[in-house]
């Protein structure tokens, strides 16, 4: 079934094409409605408890998408400059999407003067003179809730913070961020340094990095496979054939994901550079298939351009029909475990990378072999067996020189490694935060980190405390409360900064009191709560406290993008917060960069599981179809090293688990089972012709040394584009991936081989797809008693022999430990006598045992056995079944059992 799925492209070739097409016009339906999403919903947890909550806050205090508008210039306190800085606060604040705008002028001063209290703006409009610009910075600088808020210390630099009104269409932060920035820009020209810094700027700049990288990436990456192929066969054919199949794989998954709304996010950016990469590998594959498949035609003498082509392509079929479609499905299974991530990053991730392996697989079998067969290379590159050139040849003769003396020696060098590796992954860290995608000399960050030298932080979460009874922050008691959590997050050290309505009240007390720095406290009394509270508008109060009193809010300000050390700091501030507050409050910590923070903890939790699916999956396929569970154990060993390797770089390095990285293992799991897949699928048609399994190892190593190298480099070089990428997460992704793709040829051609010649392989396709005469061998004594499944892997355990008319199978006078039983044909046993003369003995038919007294002790042969028809004939050698006994004790025990049989009734 499987070779007729494969050959449908070339029996049924306008089909398929007309398929190819219909197919390609649908998805060419998608494209218009292919959307760019940036935006940090996706980066948050579907199910993330605090959401409800951050809504309600942001409802009642005003957003946390703030924008920093930050300005400094040495000569900023002159009245020309603050005029400038008065003309850029307006402009913001004529902006539609803009709920409010704090800065030096919309608030006030509050300073004790002769005995009394002045309470006024610290400007309505510019000064006009020195001696006002001189009074306001003063006033500005005096004020402590303004000082690293608003202002830097030395009053050269300030900043006007926006807060942005929510908005969930997908392209209100770049329209938010264009717009503000042409304010930004026309105020340029008067100071030294204008720039802003916010959710719209970082949403707009990961939008212009995520073109920059579907512009760069896949031809890139197309460029250096091209290279790659033509390096290892030298041929244009075999080096256009994966750009076509990875070309129509990507347009169909672009269509998929317009019609599905899937939007390209960060990670889907580099999609097209994958589909680029991993479609390759079966192709190289294939052409590799192709060329044994050219040498094998050729010696069988088979002529003509056009014939040599089709044997080539059916030989190519008939050997990686099953390993292409096995490598397809791990592929698939390594993305698609991810298609259940609380994040919607990686979920859209996993469903469009899933989709994309399984196009290029229907494609690839539709398209490769058809082309091979219409335009194939018609030369063969070297002779069945022969030992590879280059890095292929290198790796070959290693193993070689390995595989006896020092096999051992390597197996306990590898697990000494792996066992340091794990030590160093313990180091690993987790972060989810947007900041950390950027590599660390963009402007963004420069900026970012300007800002919090000179303010604060630019990033912003809520402390909320509420009470069912109305007026209940107007009690010193609970204000008290607002104090001692502030005073815990200063013990922290963490944090930038942190207001609440406490900080004003306390101003004020301090100025009643003389300014004395001892006077820093809440009011004593609810009098002294309700006059102070008169100092200050509304607005300047809004942030801090609902209007009926009845909620109090703390802003805190920071720049953690350490999402674990973030997140182990604001349980610990949770817990601190409950206990200030009593069980008469109810308490929340949240904001929109806490979130993305807190989805970290579930990428660790995600990957576990997906990474057990994975190797599950892979253990349980690879034992199914090679019917051993030590096969399916030995499958992982190639999947599970590089992956190890990869996890102790990263704790070596300091890499994170980011959305990036996190996918890695997983991943690379998925593409490196390739090697292993098509490393078994060798040794299995070996072993059926051989009863040396050392040996069957050697020549498996080298019939697939050439694709397992070229597919694996192209792999790492392809990966290894996306450090090209503007995002650090796809950066890493990239060089971690490539590094595993180098570890997996290590682990494939030199671990798994050492390992594989301990077990033997017989595939269950083979066993399935198994053309038997039914009726023969259930009636055969030698299968007495055997299921159906048993006879066949009895008969894949043995040698398949065809005889010629006239041609011996025994040999009388020789020593032999064969057994054979007939499947089709006719035999006759002839004894001949020292004299020349002859006499059958016997005639043999299918069904019929002979040879067993031989099979059973060494002995000379007593007659010759010869074919008087062509001869179908299963060999049981006992030398081989000796050795299979180890891997299939119950099948040749029952084949003993009933050859005991076969003598008790001869006798």
């Amino acid at each position: 079934m499987l070779q007729t799925l494969f050959l449908l492209g070339v029996e049924r070739r306008l089909a398929s094409l007309l398929f190819i097409v219909l197919t390609t016009l649908v998805a060419a339906l998608g494209l218009p409605y292919l959307a760019v999403d940036t935006g940090f919903g996706r980066m948050i947890a579907d199910a993330d408890p605090g959401k409800q909550a951050w809504l309600q806050t942001a409802r009642t205090f005003g957003s946390d998408n703030r924008t920093i508008v930050y300005v400094r210039d040495e000569t900023l306190w002159t009245p020309d400059k603050l005029a400038a800085l008065e003309r850029l606060h307006h402009a913001l604040e004529a902006l539609p999407f803009v709920e409010r705008v704090d800065g030096v002028f919309n608030l006030r001063s509050i300073r004790g003067v002769a005995g009394g209290i002045e309470a006024r703006p610290i400007m309505l409009e510019a000064p006009r003179d020195q001696a006002g610009a001189d009074q306001a910075r003063e006033d500005a600088l005096y004020n402590p809730l303004v000082v690293r808020n608003l202002v830097s210390p030395d009053g050269r630099a300030v900043a006007l913070v926006v807060s942005v009104r929510e908005n969930d269409t997908g392209d209100f932060d770049r329209a938010a961020y264009r717009d503000m920035e042409a304010v930004v820009e026309r105020a340029r020209p008067a100071f030294t340094e204008v720039f802003q810094i916010g959710p719209p700027r970082i949403n707009a700049e990961l939008t212009a990095s995520l073109y920059r990288d579907l512009m760069v990436l896949a031809p890139t990456s197309a460029a250096l496979l091209v290279l790659t192929i033509l390096f290892f066969f030298r041929s244009f054919t075999a080096a256009l054939i994966p750009l076509l199949t990875a070309g129509l794989s990507i347009l169909w998954t672009l269509g998929m994901m317009g019609l599905a709304g899937i939007p390209i996010s960060i990670l889907l950016a580099m999609l097209p550079s994958l589909v680029v990469v991993i479609g390759s590998t079966e192709d190289v594959h294939m052409v590799a298939g192709y060329y044994r498949g050219l040498a094998e035609a050729q010696a069988g003498k088979v002529s003509g351009a056009r014939a040599m082509r089709s044997a080539a392509t059916r030989i190519m079929v008939r050997h990686l029909g099953v390993p292409t479609i096995l490598t397809v499905l791990t592929t698939v299974v390594g993305f698609s475990s991810n298609a259940f991530s609380p994040l919607g990053l990686i979920r859209d991730f996993a469903i469009a990378s899933a989709f994309a392996v399984l196009a290029n697989g229907l494609i690839t079998v539709l398209l490769v072999p058809m082309l091979l067969a219409w335009f194939g290379p018609r030369v063969a590159r070297g002779l069945p067996g022969a030992m590879p050139g280059g890095l292929p040849g290198a790796a070959v003769r290693t193993f070689g020189a390995l595989r006896h003396r020092y096999s051992l020696v390597v197996l306990v060098v590898t697990a000494m490694m792996c066992g340091g590796f794990v030590w160093q992954a313990s180091k690993l860290y987790v972060t989810n935060d947007p900041m950390t995608y950027f590599r660390g000399d963009r402007p963004l960050v420069h900026d970012t980190e300007r800002v919090q030298r000179d303010l604060s932080g630019v990033k912003v979460f809520y402390i909320t405390l509420r009470s069912r009874s109305p007026k209940a922050f107007l009690e010193p008691a609970q204000l008290e409360k607002l104090v001692e959590i502030q005073a815990f997050i200063e013990k922290q050290g963490l944090f930038d900064r942190s207001l609440s309505l406490a900080d004003h009240l306390a101003l004020v007390n301090r100025e009643f009191n003389g300014g004395k720095a001892e006077a820093w406290a809440v009011p004593a009394t609810r009098n002294l709560v309700a006059q102070y509270l008169l100092f200050f508008h509304r607005s300047d109060l809004s942030p801090y406290v609902s209007h009926d009193f009845s909620q109090a809010n703390i802003v805190v300000r920071h720049n953690v993008s350490d999402s674990r050390r973030l997140n182990r700091h604001i349980a610990e501030l949770r817990e601190a917060v409950r206990h200030f507050a009593g069980p008469d409050l109810q308490t929340t910590v949240t904001g929109e960069n806490l979130m993305i923070n807190a989805a970290a903890d579930t990428l660790i939790g995600g990957q576990i599981e997906a990474l057990g699916i994975v190797l599950a999956v892979i253990f349980l396929m690879m034992s199914l179809m090679f019917t051993s569970l030590k096969g399916g154990l030995i499958a992982l060993v190639p999947s599970v090293i590089p992956i190890i390797l990869m996890l102790g770089i990263m704790g070596l390095l300091g890499i994170p688990l980011n959305p990036g990285t996190a996918m890695v293992a997983v991943i690379a799991i998925g593409i490196a089972i390739d090697g292993t897949i098509h490393l078994f699928s060798r040794y299995n048609a070996l072993c059926r012709t051989t009863s040396n399994y050392d040996e069957a190892v050697l020549e498996t190593v080298k019939d697939e040394a050439l694709p397992v190298v070229a597919t694996s480099l192209a792999l790492a070089l392809g990966f290894g584009v996306l450090l090209l990428s503007d995002f650090t997460v796809v950066a890493q992704f990239g060089a971690l991936a490539a590094a595993t793709m180098l570890f997996s040829v290590f682990a494939n051609l030199l671990i798994t081989p050492l390992v594989m010649s301990r077990i033997r392989l017989v595939g269950l396709y083979d066993i399935l797809a198994m053309s038997m005469q039914r009726e023969v061998l259930e009636k055969s004594p030698l299968f007495h008693d055997m299921t159906n499944y048993q006879i066949r892997k009895a008969i894949l355990i043995s040698e398949l022999r065809e005889v010629p008319t006239g041609e011996l199978l025994v040999e009388q006078g020789t020593a032999g430990r064969s057994m054979y039983l007939v499947l089709s044909g006719e035999l006759d046993v002839v004894r001949r006598a020292g004299d020349g003369s002859e006499r059958v003995l016997a005639r043999l038919g299918p069904g019929q045992v002979f040879g067993e007294i031989g099979y059973i002790r060494a002995t000379q042969r007593t007659a010759d056995v010869r074919a008087v028809t062509p001869v179908t004939a299963l060999c049981f050698d006992h030398q081989r079944m000796a050795k299979d006994l180890r891997f299939f004790p119950h099948i040749v025990a029952k084949l003993n059992f009933n050859i005991s049989r076969i003598l008790g009734e001869r006798l």
